[in-house]
């Protein structure tokens, strides 16, 4: 028997079911694939957002909040296919799909200075993050626009969206308040310049409640810090809030004299005015147009300036420039200078239609005719600005009406201070003509005499004053009586035959005889005044002899 025979032989049986080990790794297997489906199941959507620039966004740290609560993390960065920007991929939560809608808006916050002040400084130590704002509509969306910088209104904000147009030359800009009798109450959206239209269209948001406020007769006007005003009404000056020195804004009402109009409720256009008054400059449609001729400068007269007829505005001034036809040298001194206004028939009480004008043509033509002229009048001494005054002239009457330039001609006349200059020129002419030099000398010699009558009448009434001080009135009666006794005797005493007339006669005539005889020694003395003390005899003058 040999050693392979002894060997005993292995009987095999085929086993009938699978071993219980490999529970095991199925189990791991089951658990893994568990695992797997739980991490995608709970994985929120991937979203895509093209930003211009990637500045202060890194891939795995920006984070996306909204109110500062966490939402999603930014996964990826790279630039976009036409290399315009930059796409940004993030991961939102899966709780908070819902808030990815068409109209979800996206911003990076980081710390920005601007008029409205300075945000985002938290984010100088935490780092930039992605705001989202969401959305309200129905449709959901996973490929977004990211804003530049915050929105003006948050989506779903209650209010109304209007447009404002505005050609003037004030420029708003993105965040300018809306103000209604200065409270804040919306902001400018967005702005767009029409380069065909040349106009600038402001999108506008008015929040609610204050939307109630807009209605169809509502007017909007610019609004700054600091408002002057030089007009031919005087100079005006109005402030306005802190916000509105720095950034300016628009504001808006309804005029007193309008009705209150229909509610807007959906988005309206509507125009801003330069300024509160250039609403009720621009309210009446129709107005006739007419020409002066001045040979007076117009220097303070501008486009805007009132015309005037005793204190009312019944027109403006359009034009006072010299581009006409009939105008081919302005340097010559016969050239006059037109001025082109509007009359506004609703300002003198007519109807505000185009049925009235030619009533209304025929009816200033006739005032024309009477006497209706036009002149320059100061309106400010400060500013010198001018304006159009019409005025009746008594002798103006005409009977033919002038045109110019194919528009009807209102005569004019010389300024006010043309008028005062005129006036003092023939002042000045008769002056001249009047014999001064005589008028003055017998001026002058009149007050020295009535200067010696003064000075003659004062001595005297200083003299009276002394007198009435040292008498009483009886004593004074007494010594004018006593005086005049004293003085009828003195002049009887010297009257003709009385004994000291002959006296004094006698007197006179032997003073008399004394001055003859003594008038040949004066005439010696005045000749020769040593005579009294050497002698009179004339001596034979000595002659000197020669040696013999």
């Amino acid at each position: 028997m040999t050693i392979a025979e002894k060997i005993p032989q292995a009987q095999v049986t085929p086993l009938k079911s699978i071993s219980i080990i490999w529970l095991i790794p199925i189990i791991a297997v089951l658990i893994g694939a568990w695992m797997i489906y739980f991490h995608l199941s709970s994985l929120g959507p991937l979203v895509v957002i093209n930003f211009e620039t990637a500045e202060g966004i890194e891939a795995g740290k920006t984070k996306i909040k909204i109110k500062n609560v966490e939402v999603g993390l930014v996964e990826g960065v790279e630039l976009s296919d036409n290399l315009e920007g930059v796409a940004v991929t993030a991961r939102i939560h899966k709780h908070d799909e819902h808030l990815l809608k068409t109209d979800t808006q996206f911003w990076v916050v980081r710390p920005r200075i601007g008029k409205g002040g300075i945000s985002g400084l938290g984010t100088l130590f935490s780092g930039a993050y992605i705001e989202l704002s969401p959305g309200r509509l129905d449709e959901e969306s996973y490929e977004f626009i990211g804003l530049d910088s915050e929105p003006v209104t948050p989506v779903g904000t209650p209010g109304l969206h209007i447009t404002l147009e505005s050609s003037g030359y004030q420029a708003l800009q993105i965040g300018d308040p809306v103000l209604f009798h200065g409270l804040d109450v919306g902001r400018i959206e967005h702005v767009h310049f029409n380069t065909e239209e040349r106009t600038v269209y402001y999108n506008a948001f008015i929040q609610s409640p204050y939307d109630r406020l807009i209605t169809t007769n509502t007017k909007f006007w610019e609004v700054s810090g600091i408002e002057i005003d030089s007009s031919a009404d005087g100079i005006r000056i109005q402030l306005g809030s802190l916000e509105t020195m720095v950034s300016g804004g628009v504001t808006f009402d309804v005029p007193k004299d309008l009705p209150r109009g229909e509610l807007v409720t959906e988005r309206e256009f509507f125009i801003i005015y330069p300024n509160k008054d250039a609403i009720n400059e621009s309210r009446y449609k129709y107005a006739l147009h007419y020409i002066l001729l001045f040979k007076d400068s117009i220097r303070g007269l501008r486009p805007g300036a009132p015309v005037e007829y005793r204190g009312i505005k019944i027109g403006t001034v359009t034009r006072t420039d010299v581009n006409y036809p009939e105008i081919t040298n302005v340097l010559d001194h016969n050239t006059l200078i037109p001025i082109m206004i509007t009359v506004e028939p609703a300002r003198m009480g007519f109807e505000d239609n185009e049925g009235v004008l030619p009533q209304v043509e025929q009816k200033i033509a006739k005032l024309l005719k009477e006497g209706l002229r036009g002149s320059l009048a100061t309106g400010n001494l400060l500013t010198g600005s001018k304006y159009i005054e019409l005025q009746y002239d008594e002798e103006g009457m005409m009977s033919n009406l002038a045109t110019f330039s194919g528009y009807p001609v209102i005569p004019t006349l010389e300024s006010q201070f043309e008028q005062i200059v005129s006036k003092m020129s023939n002042l000045m002419d008769k002056l001249n003509g009047l014999p001064l030099v005589s008028i003055v000398n017998s001026a002058d010699t009149a007050l020295q005499q009535v200067t010696f009558t003064l000075t003659e009448f004062q001595n005297t009434t200083a003299q009276l004053e002394i007198l009435l001080k040292q008498s009483t009135e009886q004593n004074l009666v007494g010594s004018i009586q006593s005086t005049l006794e004293n003085f009828k005797q003195l002049t009887a005493d010297f009257s003709e035959g009385s004994l000291t007339y002959e006296e004094l006669q006698s007197t006179l005539r032997f003073m008399k005889a004394t001055l003859a005889e003594l008038e040949p020694l004066l005439l010696q003395l005045n000749q020769k005044p040593n005579s009294l003390i050497f002698s009179n005899q004339k001596r034979q003058d000595i002659e000197p002899k020669g040696a013999e």
